[in-house]
């Protein structure tokens, strides 16, 4: 069956990772047009399932990238102010391998990233002694270990509050829509989708922004007369999740000879290791081999003081993640910098290719993107870089007095789900929680952590269609349910997905208050 959209877009992205997804806010807040596809669930790539980690002075210190860390600087300051409930500071232990030893060249680097890149504001960031929590778990600690802080964020609840705002001005969001085919056609792009039910669409317009992320050379193979300079290789990262295995919220970085191992908390009860293996051209990363894992695990058991196994893994996978690479020799501790591509053969039609990038980025990737199609198209005015996100509109500001006044309103609600509401949908909690007057209020539980008001509003606000969006990519209550926990869910969701009040646009409640705001 074939449906053909009658109205020409100003624009159509093809992606729902970062990248796409912020692209669409920023264009959709600059007056235009814009429908967005993913083949799969939006940020369901290396979106959901990355580190979470935002290059700082570590990352700074090991490749020296002025033009790129003054990029993420900015961003990490718009972040903070614009989704405080996705943002948080951590200590990092950072483990030197042995015979490392930190060359005077590296205080000059770490000087300059405080008192030039972080604007004298970053004095936080000091390279310090581990105290002596920080260093228990450890076998040994020579040499020294030390720490500086590094900032974190949610980046697959990123994805998702950039695709709310895009959606709140009026752009469309089509997940399990793969991109087909494109060519132009009298100024403007005929776009062919297929939907998840075998359907075949048609789509008119004006731009296409080529955000596929690992596939943006494939989705350009599928453009006629699309031809480009640029080129990415991908990066593989390997992530096991075991059991947290000490006390406090700091997170380890073990420096090896091929390349630092990350370990960071993961939920309350968990860590996430994290190490690159590689970078290659393979669109798949393909499933970790066990002596992948086994490496891990002797390495965990070398430097801390504790003995895992292989059955000490809770879920072990890899992901792949574009490097945008001048030469064609992209570096597995490269940072994942972009390139925009611009094709016009007709001067009326162009085509934006983005090669590389992450959430590190994505602010200043998109509006570079927009000001591209500037030439092309009409762009109301700038919008506010300071607007906070959807669920970031904290009232009173500040994440630890906003949760403190949501706990006093909803005083019945246990913590971990106080924590986890407001981590997750910051002010948007508020909407959630709207008319609940005790536990009784959130349905019947579905999962551990996840009752039917919460599963109710990702279907109805989120685009969620099967257990594992919710579970893995909305949110990670994956980590504590059992098989029949998933059937479960997966059951209720079959139930009431397609039922009239699961319609994205439908508001929940009949009296719904401003988002984040108390009374």
């Amino acid at each position: 069956m074939v449906k053909t959209q009658g109205d020409c877009l100003d624009v159509f992205i093809v992606g729902g990772g970062i990248s796409g997804a912020a692209t669409a806010a920023e264009c959709s807040l600059r007056g235009l047009s814009v429908t967005l596809c993913d083949r799969g669930d939006v940020g369901g790539a290396s979106s959901s399932q990355s580190d979470q980690i935002l290059p700082g002075a570590v990352h700074f210190l090991r490749n020296h990238n002025l033009p790129y860390f003054n990029k993420v600087i900015k961003e990490k300051a718009l972040l903070k102010l614009r989704a405080p409930h996705l943002y948080r500071e951590r200590a990092f232990v950072i483990v030197p391998a042995p015979g490392q030893r930190q060359s005077p060249i590296s205080r000059i680097w770490l000087w300059l990233f405080q008192n030039w890149l972080q604007g004298g504001q970053g004095s936080q960031i000091a390279k310090r002694h581990a105290d002596r929590q920080q260093t228990a778990p450890l076998r040994t600690t020579a040499p020294a270990p030390w720490v500086m802080e590094e900032c974190m964020v949610d980046d697959a609840r990123l994805v998702i509050e950039n695709l709310i705002l895009a959606r709140r001005h009026h752009c469309r969001v089509l997940p399990h829509h793969e991109f087909v085919s494109a060519q132009r056609d009298s100024g403007k792009w005929q776009i062919q989708l297929r939907a998840a039910n075998g359907d075949d669409i048609t789509i008119h317009s004006r731009c296409i922004i080529n955000a596929s992320g690992v596939r943006v050379n494939e989705v350009q193979n599928r453009i006629r007369n699309s031809e480009s300079r640029c080129w990415v290789e991908l990066k593989r990262k390997l992530f096991v999740i075991i059991p947290k295995f000490y006390q406090g919220d700091h997170a380890y970085q073990i420096e090896t000879g091929t390349g630092p191992v990350s370990i960071t908390p993961f939920q309350e009860h968990y860590c996430l290791v994290s190490r690159v293996t590689g970078v290659s051209t393979q669109a798949e990363p393909g499933e970790p081999s066990r002596q992948e894992q086994a490496d891990i695990i002797t390495l965990i058991n070398k430097h801390f003081d504790i003995q895992m196994n292989a059955g000490s893994v809770v879920k072990c996978y890899c992901i792949q993640q574009p490097v945008y690479s001048d030469d064609r020799e992209a570096s597995a501790e490269g940072v994942e910098d972009y390139a925009l591509d611009l094709n016009c053969t007709d001067g009326r039609s162009p085509l934006v290719s983005i090669f590389g990038g992450s959430f590190a980025t994505h602010r200043a990737m998109a509006e570079e993107t927009v000001q591209m199609l500037g030439q092309y198209l009409k762009l109301s005015e700038e919008s506010d870089t300071l607007a906070p996100l959807p669920g970031g509109d904290l009232q009173p500001a500040g994440f630890d007095q906003f949760i403190l006044h949501v706990s006093s309103r909803f005083p019945w609600l246990p913590s971990h789900l106080l924590s986890h509401y407001c981590r997750t949908y910051g002010a948007r909690s508020v909407q959630l929680l709207e008319k609940c007057k005790d536990i009784g209020d959130l349905g019947q539980r579905l999962c551990p952590g996840l009752y039917e008001r919460e599963a109710a509003f990702l279907l109805q606000n989120e685009w969620v269609s099967c257990a594992e969006d919710i579970l893995w990519r909305r949110t990670r209550l994956g980590l504590y349910a059992e098989n029949d926990d998933v059937e479960r869910l997966q059951n209720w969701i079959d139930k009431h997905l397609h039922s009239p009040s699961s319609k994205h646009e439908y508001t929940m409640w009949s009296n719904p208050v401003t988002s984040g705001r108390l009374h």
